[in-house]
């Protein structure tokens, strides 16, 4: 066949209308990286289009199923789509279904599902399913690198990823935790937002080679940490009203050391639940409500933080004489810059200077270079902070104060004494 002819068969459209397919003049490769940003089920129709087009859809390598319909016409698509599919590798699957029965045949068929992907070397895996439940089905992969779960009900062996030697990341959100453990040997990155934990038992959490943490809005009971040697950056925010490691003294105004609620924790986890693990972190944010004694609770034992570089406070770290920030600022001693936001005015008064881990001298900051101070007012609250922070060695050179008066004002200072001058 003469070159020309070819050539102009190749962009021809197969649908009669006399035009130019310049879609369909695309190489294989780049064909199927145009489709995979579709969602399988037009992947599927573009069967019709030319005789090239019949079977590319079966060896597409990116399933997006994203179901909006009853669960009879998803099962019966994904029925053909698995039986009519070959088993090429994949490099991503999207299940996404905004609407799911618990009842068993559902699940059962889920399971089938998510055992057909992970047969087909899937790399990222993401599951956005509500209502479903995934108990006891273990993963097992030999290649799965990411794998984002969302709005799921999760069960025992699911969350012990021993059988995946390279899974690197991992993604929940929205999701209930029935488990009494997370653990993996090759994770890095790791990001817990809004789920709850609903073991009795306080859940442990084992990444030992976690390069990034993001742990927030955590409800039920958080969870412990293990160690983890090699952490850089660490994100925790703890804030939501269900969390059980919250102050409920009945009275708001002040929190003994005898408060049951705070300290009297029978749930045979000894010393720190969060701090140790994140004492090898060189950037670290810890945020949350006043109310939220976990953090204020692992000063007893607060560990040294070597590599801290960067250290970010928010909420629970203020009281009368600051103990639990000259604590933790005594446990860092190559810190070079600190964030402090008093945007939340603490309800209690938290008179707990005696179980923190206080050293008997000022700390050492030649190397805190700056101390950043975000507030909503320039008050006493802020003058008492400066105060304190000024006693154990930090000049007011080092200060600067970011007052916020709204949303979308903004202006800085320079401390030069106890009272804050614009800059």
């Amino acid at each position: 066949m003469p070159r020309g002819r070819r050539k102009r068969e190749a962009v021809e459209g197969g649908g009669g209308g006399g035009g130019v397919d310049y879609i369909g003049a695309l190489p294989d490769v780049l064909l199927e990286h145009v489709l995979s940003f579709l969602e399988t089920k037009e992947v599927v129709r573009t069967c019709v289009l030319a005789r090239r087009w019949r079977h590319l859809w079966a060896s597409m390598p990116v399933l997006r199923v994203t179901a909006r319909d009853s669960g009879h016409a998803l099962h019966k698509f994904m029925d053909h789509l698995l039986i009519l599919r070959n088993r090429s590798p994949l490099e991503a699957c999207v299940f996404d279904f905004s609407v799911f029965s618990n009842s068993k045949d559902d699940m059962s068929f889920v399971n089938l599902w998510i055992r057909y992907v992970l047969s087909c070397r899937v790399r990222v895996l993401t599951l956005h399913i509500g209502g479903l439940r995934l108990i006891n089905l273990p993963v097992v992969s030999g290649i799965l690198t990411t794998l984002d779960l969302g709005s799921l009900s999760v069960y025992g062996m699911f969350l012990d990823f021993s059988s995946c030697p390279v899974l690197e990341v991992l993604n929940m959100t929205k999701c209930t935790i029935f488990a009494d453990k997370i653990s993996s040997m090759s994770l890095k990155r790791l990001s817990i937002c809004e789920c709850k934990f609903k073991s009795d038992m306080r859940a442990t959490i084992s990444v030992p080679s976690l390069l990034f943490l993001q742990l927030t809005a955590v409800k039920g009971r958080i969870p412990f940490l293990e160690d983890m040697p090699v952490l850089v950056t660490a994100e925790v925010i703890l804030s939501d009203s269900s969390c059980k490691d919250r102050c409920r003294s009945n009275d708001p105004g002040y929190c003994p050391i005898g408060c049951a609620h705070c300290y009297g924790i029978d749930d045979g986890s000894a010393g720190c639940v969060l701090l140790k693990g994140l004492a090898d972190a060189m950037h670290l944010e810890l945020v949350a409500d006043p109310e939220m004694f976990i953090l204020r609770r692992d000063l007893r034992w607060c560990p040294t933080f070597n590599n801290l570089k960067t250290l970010l406070l928010s909420g629970w770290f203020e009281s009368p004489v600051q103990s639990a920030l000259i604590c933790i600022l005594q446990h860092s001693p190559f810190l070079e810059k600190l964030t402090l936001q008093l945007f939340k005015k603490p309800e209690i008064n938290l008179q707990s200077k005696a179980i923190y881990n206080l050293i008997e001298q000022p700390f050492a900051s030649e190397n805190l270079k700056t101390v950043e101070v975000k507030c909503e007012d320039i008050d006493q609250r802020l003058h008492k902070l400066m105060k304190s922070l000024n006693s154990y060695g930090i000049p007011p050179e080092k200060f600067t104060i970011q007052q916020t008066i709204s949303s979308y004002e903004c202006f800085n200072f320079v401390w030069t004494g106890f009272i804050p001058r614009q800059s």
